[in-house]
């Protein structure tokens, strides 16, 4: 089984008649995954078998998804997405930044192979723009954590700290890419200077040996994390709050696989956990 991550910013003259090309084309097919779709382009992750590989990203490029923009990767477990679905949205990835393609197309970018000695100049800093619990996960060395819960949150910490990024260069980076692409065009309308990792942490993974990250690299899937290898990691979702855990985090008392963990079990309402019971008995007697 392959994973094909992509997306591009381009305009889109008609998404809903793009969400039905896009829905016939791959319902045929039967993939699994889930693709957004917007004026402003695409994004999406899909399972594919490894024979489909070739046409299906011939496919998304005839569409406007550049090369540069799709990641691959394995995965040889039994399920990774229960369907297939398209979403209609304003944004390809939320952000209420108000930019413009045109802003987003005047992005600067350093290539994965030259990120660890552009990341090790003494004036440059490095912003990690993922949510804090992906940071957790695993996260470039040395990288500024901005501690924010979604990526709406961004833009508010980046008015708030601007100062803090003023007359250095500041290299930042996601998962994918698609978050720094409106990342940095915004911290450039506020003066920063401003250099997205191509490719985002996936590419990284890809063309690199990665020495200088630390730990996984989430993804919002049910491979939850990635090793270094692109493989599918040791992380493992919480049921009760859905966030990610780490093998350490596991081992709390307070954890309970597919029910509870040492971050929502003192907050956990009782009908929560009765309700949490109720689906753990059910899967127990279906599997």
């Amino acid at each position: 089984m392959r994973v094909i991550a992509f997306y591009s910013f381009f305009n889109v003259s008609n998404p809903r008649l793009l969400k039905e090309r896009l829905n016939l084309h791959f319902l045929l097919k039967q993939i699994k995954g889930s693709i957004i779709v917007s004026e402003e382009g695409l994004n999406g992750t899909i399972a594919i078998s490894s024979k489909l590989e070739k046409k299906i990203i011939d496919y998304l490029m005839s569409l406007g998804v550049t090369k540069e923009n799709i990641k691959i990767s394995d995965f040889n477990g039994q399920r990774i997405f229960n369907e297939f679905k398209i979403k209609l949205k304003k944004e390809i990835v939320t952000s209420d930044f108000g930019l413009k393609i045109s802003d987003i197309k005047k992005s600067k970018f350093i290539e994965p192979s030259d990120w660890d000695k552009f990341a090790n100049d003494k004036n440059v800093e490095i912003l990690d723009t993922r949510n804090d619990y992906e940071f957790k996960i695993g996260h470039y060395k040395n990288a500024i954590n901005p501690k924010i819960e979604t990526f709406k949150d961004f833009k508010n910490y980046i008015k708030n700290n601007k100062e803090k990024f003023q007359n250095k260069k500041v290299g930042i980076y996601c998962t994918g890419g698609i978050r720094c692409e409106k990342a940095g065009p915004l911290m450039e309308k506020y003066g920063i200077e401003t250099y997205q990792l191509k490719g985002g942490i996936l590419k990284y993974f890809e063309t690199t040996s990665a020495d200088s990250w630390k730990g996984e690299c989430f993804v919002f899937d049910y491979r939850v994390s990635l090793n270094k290898q692109l493989s599918q990691g040791t992380s493992k979702l919480c049921y009760g709050c859905n966030m990610p855990l780490t093998p350490r985090e596991r081992k709390s008392p307070k954890y309970e696989e597919g029910y509870s963990c040492s971050i929502c079990f003192d907050n956990m309402t009782e009908k929560k956990r009765r309700s949490l019971k109720d689906k753990r008995e059910h899967w127990k007697k279906v599997l």
